[in-house]
């Protein structure tokens, strides 16, 4: 006699104590096991791909700066960069000098830019130092300060 009884899932045999197993049970099982298991292996949209197992294990780096007073900066990673943001240290987002406003904060994402100040490339990202202008400057690369910068993948 075959299998009784079989798993809810796969309908795989489980056997009651009076039945007796035979050969056809066994491969029928592994036909149905393969058949389940082969598909979802090969199924890539189920499982992550390596990259995006590196986005989840590390997802994005934290670059610390000083200032060297010229008008552009490009600080380089080992990825290419989808969002960044940076900021200077001991400084609120924007602050006012002699009726200006300075910029010390900026959030860009690739493809779509973003703030005054900030750029994302494709191996990093660019900060910039400008003048002011229209009452308004930029201040992410001012010789000699801090910045920090968190650059997502």
């Amino acid at each position: 006699m075959a299998s009784t009884n079989h798993t809810p899932n796969l309908g795989l045999c489980q056997w009651a104590a009076s039945d007796k197993p035979k050969r056809a049970d066994f491969v029928s099982d592994n036909s149905i096991i393969d058949t389940a298991l082969g598909g979802h292996i090969a199924n890539a949209a189920l499982h992550l791909t390596a990259s995006e197992k590196a986005k989840l294990n590390e997802s994005f780096v934290v670059r610390a700066y000083a200032g060297t007073g010229e008008s552009s900066r490009a600080i380089t990673v080992d990825f290419q960069p989808t969002l960044a943001l940076v900021y200077k240290k001991n400084a609120p987002p924007v602050s006012y000098s002699s009726g200006n406003i300075l910029v010390n904060f900026a959030v860009a994402a690739y493809g779509f830019g973003g703030s005054s100040g900030l750029s994302v490339t494709s191996t990093g990202i660019t900060v910039s130092q400008a003048s002011v202008t229209g009452g308004v400057g930029v201040d992410l690369n001012v010789n000699e300060e801090q910045y920090v910068a968190v650059i997502f993948k």
